[in-house]
């Protein structure tokens, strides 16, 4: 036995925690106000618990006619252990997996004890973490009442907060998760707060994590329609006063006269609705006031909403998760089909297909039109249309088990096709910038290309199997690569499409459909650097610094690239850093110098500055001709003082606008920049970048996870955007732009840390990349997806490539 002890089943207390958040501003007063005076006028749920509501509910659940607690406990009783393992885990558990299970309110008592014991029995010498989330503190302390945790080896982590505001947090802690939601709680929402609850969590899941709730279902052969209502209609009435004295908590909270005696309590069970609706009835004609003050008049007979508690299917469940971006992986009933407890996960098969979907239909054909997905803004990269079939090729290929079903391809002539694709689709090219006949193996190009349609075919055949492979076993290491590829291809389009000439053009932009992620105007953020703190910062060295995926974090996440393993521990030497990235202000004095015409300045990369094709400014300006009748085609006809920026969705930007965007550029400009700044300047290291994050860890062990969530990644916004302006700077050194706003470049040879092997899958990822022609970068871009940000992740460019969105930043020895 775990537990010394084990109290009689507790209902959970319910909180509409979504509802209180929208009214945050408002006074519990104004939220009863705002109720009472609708057509309909209304009740929130939230106001049936007071200690007396907590304490009549707790004798509801122990009626004679409410079925649901004790029915979820029998089901938790019967089938703990099986939901116990995450889906991936069903041919072989992880013991050594810390668990942790968090619980959507102040926690349920044997229900959530009985999980917790099979997550123990699951990991024995594991830390299990049980982190309950209430509004009210007293609610916690009640619940760690129920619990003897430390005999059990479980350790407590409770959050007195909203789900809002805490999420974030609990979403940044070590372990894979678990998000529990029971009591039949679901029910107490609206269409769109269920899935408002449900797309909430599923924004601070992470990729393998899940989310685990538990449901009453409908009537049908096992259970009537009136079994249902008299659940909600005991026959002692303990319901009825549990109804009724939510009306005694608003004349306290709101300072209204409500007499109770003057009302009834009446369930109804709607079967269209498939819910029970619950209201309080007036019994007279009379008139409700507040200090005298009339609000509400009512006719006898005249109805307040109270409450609805709606039933669930498994196929209603599957709907409502669908709309909130969540899979249905498994799902269990009790043996007379009265409760469902489903499991969900992130739908990232489909969200990635939408943004894919996106960039070739929308942003490429309506975009940048022309020659369509044959278009190839960027020489040293295949045309669009090749990333639109290499993308499910690749996870064809690495991610799917041989031999597995693709719909669409499933005659011998369809699978002969299928494979004939994922050749044709096999592997992308990168030749060197300086030498471009210099290329490692990839598709060659064929003559003809696969027409958009059979490639959107072929892409939702393969996104169909997957996400059905998914759904029956998880998401386990082969589809978590599949999926960090994607969204890395999705990165590149990105960048290929902003080097697009046409998307100057605002008629073309104002043609492209809303992305479906929120990908916000840089302008928006215009003047918001004003006032960051910037200059140089000492960080202090450390004997012992991680660079590298550990063994915990690859057992976390489930996956990760080659390069990042084995970690190892190294020394590194104090330096300073400037707290903020260069700029364009700063980068155009570098240009207004002459900088791209002095040799001395670029060292290794003369070659690069030397080369006939060099602009001498970043390829991302757009420069005004000095002489309006002339064109920009030597350093001499350039207008150093008429300048703009390229951006996606708002045009070119005029470099007023764009003087505190980060200055995106190649290492070799960064490089070159440095030496014509002088003073020892240069550009960090992998190691010293890994240096800041050690630091901070000591302070807050979140920290990196904090840049992350607040950084310029994700989509949040349609390119850079003014340094600083993001508020992710670091808690101890206040280094902003760390985790976003493009990838930090570092001086760091791209090689492989000790101990390395190519990963079976893919094994020349990244071999055919180590040594000088490339350098590490971290962090992360505006489109950098989050399955792609860690501090362990190694990214890697050319030095001369000048494309993609990268910043730098400068650095110092002490």
């Amino acid at each position: 036995m775990l537990f010394a002890r084990y109290p009689k089943p507790r209902a959970s207390r319910w909180y509409s925690l979504l509802r209180q958040k929208r009214h945050f501003s408002y006074t519990g007063r104004d939220q009863i106000l705002e109720g009472l005076l609708r057509q309909t006028p209304e009740i929130s749920p939230r106001w049936l618990y007071d200690d007396s509501g907590s304490d009549l509910f707790e004798r509801i659940t122990h009626t004679e006619e409410y079925y649901l607690t004790r029915k979820e406990l029998e089901l938790l009783e019967e089938k703990a252990d099986d939901m116990s393992y995450f889906p991936d885990e069903a041919e072989n558990p992880d013991n050594m997996t810390r668990r942790v299970l968090v619980e959507l309110g102040a926690g349920s008592g044997r229900k959530t004890q009985l999980l917790l014991e099979a997550f123990k029995r699951l990991s024995p010498d594991k830390e299990v973490v049980y982190a309950p989330i209430d509004v009210s503190s007293s609610a916690l302390e009640a619940n760690a009442s129920n619990y003897n945790l430390e005999e059990a080896g479980i350790t407590l982590h409770p959050f007195v907060s909203t789900y809002q505001e805490c999420l974030p947090d609990v979403s940044r802690m070590e372990g894979r998760k678990t998000f529990l939601f029971l009591g039949s709680s679901l029910g107490n929402y609206s269409d769109s707060e269920c899935v408002s609850l449900m797309k909430l969590v599923r924004d601070n899941m992470g990729l393998r994590d899940r989310f685990l709730i538990g449901v009453d279902t409908p009537h049908g052969s096992h259970k009537s329609a009136g079994v249902i209502e008299a659940a909600y209609n005991d026959k002692e009435g303990i319901t009825a006063e549990f109804t009724l004295n939510g009306l005694k908590h608003v004349n306290k909270e709101a300072g209204t006269d409500f007499d109770p005696d003057k009302f009834r309590h009446i369930a109804r069970y709607d079967e269209d609705k498939k819910s029970v609706l619950t209201w309080v009835e007036s019994l007279e004609d009379q008139h409700v006031t507040i200090k005298g003050n009339p609000i509400l008049k009512l006719k006898k007979e005249d109805k307040i909403f109270m409450e609805q508690s709606r039933k669930f299917s498994k196929e209603m469940m599957e709907n409502v998760g669908a709309q909130a971006g969540l899979m249905l992986t498994r799902a269990w009933t009790t043996e007379d089909e009265c409760h469902l407890m489903c499991e969900f996960v992130m739908d990232a098969i489909t969200e990635q297909g939408e943004i894919s979907s996106w960039i070739f239909d929308e942003l490429v054909e309506k975009g940048i039109g022309g020659k369509g997905l044959l278009e190839k803004p960027i020489e040293l990269r295949h045309p669009f249309i090749f990333y639109k079939g290499h993308i499910p090729a690749f996870s064809h290929a690495k991610s799917l088990p041989e031999g597995y079903k693709i719909p669409g391809y499933c005659c011998k002539s369809g699978e002969e096709r299928a494979k004939d694709l994922s050749v044709i689709f096999e592997r992308g090219m990168d030749p060197e910038v300086d030498e471009p006949s210099k290329i490692h193996r990839h598709s060659p190009e064929p003559d003809t290309w696969p027409t958009v349609k059979e490639t959107n075919t072929y892409d939702q055949g393969v996104r169909s199997a997957l996400k059905s492979y998914v759904q029956k076993s998880g998401y386990g290491r082969s589809v978590i690569l599949g999926v960090e590829h994607e969204a890395m291809h999705q990165e590149t389009l990105m960048y290929m499409a902003a080097n697009s000439d046409v998307l100057t053009n605002q008629r073309v932009r104002d043609n492209i459909p809303r992305h479906p992620r929120p990908m916000v105007s840089p302008a928006e953020l215009s003047g918001h650097a004003k006032g960051v703190r910037s200059g140089m910062v000492e960080v202090k060295g450390a004997p012992e610094v991680v660079i590298g995926a550990t063994n915990a974090k690859e057992r976390e996440i489930g996956f990760v690239w080659d390069n990042e393993t084995p970690s190892m521990v190294t020394a590194v030497e104090s330096f300073s850093v400037s707290r903020l990235p260069v700029t364009n202000a700063e980068f155009l004095q570098f240009v207004k110098d002459g900088g791209y015409l002095r040799p001395e300045l670029w060292g290794d990369y003369k070659d690069f500055m030397e080369s006939k094709d060099l602009i001498p400014y970043p390829v991302s300006w757009v420069p005004m001709p000095r002489n309006p009748n002339h064109t920009c085609n030597s350093f001499e006809d350039l207008d150093m003082d008429s300048w703009s920026v390229r951006t996606l969705i708002d045009g070119p930007q005029d470099m007023s606008v764009a003087a505190d965007w980060p200055a995106v550029v190649s290492l070799a400009e960064a490089t070159a920049y440095c030496n014509w700044l002088g003073d020892g300047s240069r550009i960090m290291t992998e190691e010293e970048y890994a240096l800041i994050f050690h630091n901070e860890h000591e302070v807050d062990a979140s920290s990196y996870g904090k840049c992350a969530a607040n950084g310029n990644n994700s989509w949040k916004y349609a390119g850079v955007v003014p340094v600083g302006s993001m508020h992710d700077a670091t808690e101890v050194y206040g280094i902003s732009d760390l985790v976003g706003n493009g990838w930090e470049w570092t001086s760091s040879e791209f090689k492989p840390l000790p101990g390395f092997k190519p990963m079976e899958e893919y094994p020349e990822y990244s071999t055919d990349f180590f040594g000088e022609k490339h350098q590490v970068m971290k962090g992360a871009s505006p489109f950098t997806d989050t399955y792609n940000i860690r501090l362990s992740l190694r990214n890697w460019f050319q030095a001369r490539y000048r494309y993609m969105w990268a910043k730098f930043r400068i650095a110092k020895d002490l």
